[in-house]
């Protein structure tokens, strides 16, 4: 091998340099040019009465939604309570055995006047017992003068 060709060693970056060989002269590394500067602008006093109509413009659109929103959470609160009563009115017709009918027109400001309208209706409308079953109903007892008519008349005419 001859001096100018460098070794396998030499040629890799970070490989290891043969002792005997000479190092190449270094090349001169062009300089970095200096950062510039910028020149910053003196400070600009802000327009304080575009700032002030453009907060009062922003708290007006806010003061308006919540106005709007309250409007809203009210109507919510009705609906709700409206709701609660319907609820609390069904409840207690179911309890009373109301048709749906006669549920709808329970009326009353808390739950005891409605319990007691829901009572009145109940008892107009509970089933009226039907007239001349003449104990044909299985749960009635026997009727102990059933009969006694006619077994008068067969004593006194004899038919």
């Amino acid at each position: 091998m001859t001096e100018q060709t460098p070794t396998p060693a030499e040629a890799i970056p970070g490989g290891v340099v043969n002792p005997a060989t000479v190092p190449a002269a270094a090349e001169p590394q062009p300089e970095a040019p200096a950062p510039q500067v910028e020149e910053v602008p003196a400070p600009v006093e802000p327009d304080y009465k575009a700032l002030y109509e453009k907060i009062q413009a922003d708290l007006e659109s806010t003061r308006e939604r919540s106005t709007e929103a309250g409007v809203e959470a009210d109507e919510l609160r009705a609906q709700v309570a409206q709701l609660q009563e319907k609820a609390l009115r069904d409840r207690i017709a179911a309890e009373y055995a109301l048709p749906p009918v006669l549920a709808a027109l329970v009326q009353g400001g808390d739950e005891a006047a409605i319990r007691a309208h829901a009572e009145t209706l109940a008892a107009v409308a509970a089933p009226k017992p039907l007239l001349g079953a003449g104990g044909l109903t299985p749960h009635s007892e026997p009727d102990p003068y059933k009969g006694l008519a006619e077994k008068l008349r067969q004593r006194r005419y004899g038919i």
